[in-house]
């Protein structure tokens, strides 16, 4: 699963310029990957939750943006990755060699 969520987010990498930035940009993919396994409706709820005033404050440029971004991320995960249809339950990003090292740990989402 590493390889698919690198493949995964391999378009928006050229936004990131530093190790912490692609952490963010791998956090926000997890959210939409997993967030994609559930109907939509349930979906709304996730991101309505995940990133509501309680969560990530009042600033409803930045709810508004992740929002953006997720509901793009869940688009490219349901048109070319839907197939995958494992949870991501954790993931760690190490630097190896000058370049990043990715490692994902997933499951079968349950019925």
């Amino acid at each position: 699963m590493s390889k698919v969520i690198e493949n995964f987010i391999k378009p928006y990498l050229h936004l990131t310029s530093n190790f912490i930035e692609t952490e963010k940009l791998l956090t926000l993919a997890i959210i939409a990957w997993n967030a994609s396994l559930y109907p939509e409706s349930e979906r709304t709820d996730i991101v309505e939750i995940l990133f509501s005033k309680e969560i990530i404050g009042d600033d409803p440029n930045l709810q508004d943006e992740l929002t953006e971004i997720i509901t793009t991320l869940i688009h490219r995960k349901l048109t070319f990755f839907a197939n995958y249809q494992r949870l991501i339950i954790d993931f760690n990003l190490t630097i190896l060699n000058q370049s990043y090292s990715l490692s994902v740990t997933s499951q079968e989402k349950a019925l």
